[in-house]
C-alpha cells in the first residue's frame, strides 16, 4: 500500500469510527445507528468513485484461479464490484457485530491495496 491522500484522509476516518463503535460497544450504549449512518455517508461516495469501470483480464484470470484460502475470499468480499458495499453495509448494522468488526477499516484497507 502506497502512501498516497486517499490513504492519509480515509483510513485514519475509518478506524476513528469503528474505534467509536468498539467504545459504545465496551459501555452498552446504543447509537441508534447515527455512527453507521456517518460512516456510509462517508466511505460510500469514496468507494462509488473509487469503482472501476470494468473487471481486466488479469482480475479476470486471477478470479478464475480458484485457489483461494479465507484471506482471499475476505479479500474478495471486499473488494468485488458486486459485495464491496453489502459487506461493510451488513456487517456495521448487526448490532454487536457492527462494534466489535472493523469493517469500515477492512473496507478501506482492502480497496486502497494497490493494483498490479
Amino acid at each position: 500500500m502506497r502512501f498516497t491522500p486517499e490513504l492519509m484522509f480515509m483510513l485514519p476516518s475509518a478506524i476513528f469510527i469503528d474505534l467509536c463503535g468498539l467504545v459504545l460497544v465496551i459501555f452498552g450504549i446504543d447509537d441508534f445507528g447515527i455512527i453507521d449512518i456517518i460512516g456510509i455517508l462517508i466511505f460510500f461516495p469514496w468507494l462509488l468513485l473509487r469503482g472501476d469501470s470494468s473487471p481486466s483480464i488479469i482480475d479476470v484470470r486471477e478470479h478464475m484461479n480458484a485457489k483461494k484460502g479465507m484471506a482471499g475470499k475476505i479479500k474478495t468480499l471486499f473488494k468485488d464490484k458486486k459485495t464491496k458495499f453489502l459487506t461493510p453495509l451488513l456487517g456495521e448494522l448487526a448490532p454487536w457485530i457492527g462494534g466489535l468488526g472493523f469493517f469500515w477499516t477492512m473496507s478501506v484497507i482492502f480497496n486502497l491495496e494497490d493494483k498490479e
